[in-house]
């Protein structure tokens, strides 16, 4: 009876440290990011439904990734007197390589409309990697009881976060 319980556990124990053990391909792929990224840099993993968003004309990805560094800030312009001090940032969704052709369609489709269209960040062997110009140093403000998002371009948000995007570029284009 004894030995029974024991190899009970044990094998409980096994099951349970191989289940834990499993990881997905998206907590693979932010690991490996992460390990790339500039210091002060973090990653977050967001896959849950309906969680995402998605940029005008594509579908909710399969995985999205955030990028921040909070020890960096710069001052994005608020109006022509007005500040507004945002840590720098940005945003990538993660699309199946099977749907390369209809996302390449809506890109070129959305060229158009002036709100959040997808940009092709990177190509990789098992996703495409999506942005848009709003996701980049993004930072919102009330304005008239209505909240409004937009991606800073000035020099000084580039400078702030061109480390990441070098370490994104080597990075994506060593899994091409």
């Amino acid at each position: 009876m004894k030995m029974k319980f024991i190899m009970l556990a044990v094998l409980f124990t096994v099951t349970a440290l191989k289940c834990s053990a499993e990881i997905s391909p998206a907590e693979l792929l932010a690991a490996g990011i992460q390990k790339q990224l500039p210091a002060g840099w973090t990653c977050t993993l967001i896959s849950e439904k309906g969680k995402m968003g998605h940029p005008h004309g594509l579908s909710e990805p399969l995985f999205r990734l955030d990028f921040i560094n909070t020890n960096l800030t710069f001052q994005a312009k608020i109006g022509k007197e007005q500040s507004k001090s945002v840590h720098p940032n940005l945003r990538l969704h993660f699309h199946g390589i099977a749907a390369r052709d209809d996302v390449r369609k809506t890109i070129k489709a959305e060229e158009n409309y002036p709100w959040a269209i997808p940009v092709l960040f990177a190509e990789m062997r098992d996703y495409l990697v999506i942005t848009t110009p709003l996701w980049q140093n993004n930072f919102t403000e009330q304005v008239g009881g209505k909240t409004w998002g937009a991606g800073d371009y000035s020099d000084e948000a580039n400078k702030a976060i061109a480390p990441l995007l070098q370490a994104l570029k080597a990075y994506f284009d060593a899994k091409k």
